[in-house]
């Protein structure tokens, strides 16, 4: 008997890739590959600037928080317990701002860089971004504690919070432009009169006349390699309830608004382009308690 001997059918499936489809195969890869490309970069620049752009809000909520707590914790006994100082910066820190008061103890701005909050019946604080902690500054507290005796020392670390920013009058990265400084200030008192139904009275207004100490709310490592920029405005006042008038000698201090700019950028290079985030919020004070 012969065997029959079948062969199977052809089928196409089975043959392989044509010359055509290999090649239209690898001009789709090449195309799909070079569109890939082209976009990576735009997306890894978008996602950075949303990457920059939540870090930035982490350190504007911060910046907030402290500042709310600041001004909570404030002596208001008047209608001058807060004010607000425009003032340009310098090489020599608060220099400027001082000289404003020196010059005119009752200045009252309606915006500015300076936000001046009194923290006791002797003592008054001033929050600001655009000046250095100087060497001057520094020297400055520092005398006044050599001369009054006053220079305390526990294991060779002062009692006071600015000689932690220098090392052997060296200012550290903490002095910098671009971040938030409290300066603390003994302040004396500047009548202002002000004539009501009751007739004349005196309207107690802060003149900070010699330097006490300097803080700084945050590490250099929180700000994330940023710089801030702070404005006031809209200072806001009321009346207690315990007045009967409404004038200069009744308003106390009640709220006020702070932009808060946070930039990419150091403190020299801050411009519109290095804008990553801004916040605005308000900070209430205290109320008076005085009568």
């Amino acid at each position: 008997m012969k065997k029959r001997i079948c062969s199977k059918p052809h089928n196409s499936r089975n043959s392989g890739f044509t010359l055509v489809e290999l090649l239209v195969s690898m001009t789709l890869t090449a195309i799909f590959a070079t569109a890939v490309i082209a976009i990576m970069p735009s997306a890894t620049r978008i996602f950075m600037q949303i990457q920059d752009a939540g870090r930035a809000q982490v350190v504007a909520d911060m910046v907030v928080d402290a500042l709310r707590e600041e001004c909570a914790d404030s002596y208001i006994d008047d209608y001058a317990s807060v004010r607000i100082i425009n003032a340009s910066d310098s090489a020599e820190g608060d220099k400027d701002f001082l000289k404003i008061f020196e010059n005119n103890p009752l200045q009252f701005d309606n915006s500015g860089n300076v936000l001046v909050v009194r923290k006791s019946s002797g003592y008054c604080e001033a929050i600001y971004t655009g000046m250095t902690i100087s060497s001057s500054n520094y020297l400055s507290v520092h005398n006044d504690d050599r001369n009054n005796g006053t220079l305390r020392e526990e294991n060779g670390i002062s009692s006071r919070a600015v000689y932690r920013f220098f090392t052997g009058g060296i200012p550290s990265d903490e002095t910098l432009r671009g971040y938030v400084h409290y300066g603390y200030y003994m302040c004396g008192k500047e009548p202002k009169p002000v004539t009501t139904s009751g007739g004349v009275k005196t309207v107690n207004c802060i003149f900070p006349a010699s330097r006490y100490d300097y803080t700084n709310p945050f590490t250099t490592d929180a700000y994330n390699g940023y710089t801030v920029k702070l404005l006031f405005s809209d200072l806001k006042y009321t009346v207690p309830s315990y007045f009967t008038e409404d004038n200069d000698y009744t308003r106390r201090p009640a709220s006020v608004m702070v932009t808060v700019n946070v930039y990419k950028s150091g403190y020299a290079g801050q411009s519109a382009d290095s804008l990553l985030y801004t916040r605005t919020a308000l900070l209430v004070f205290a109320e008076d308690t005085t009568k």
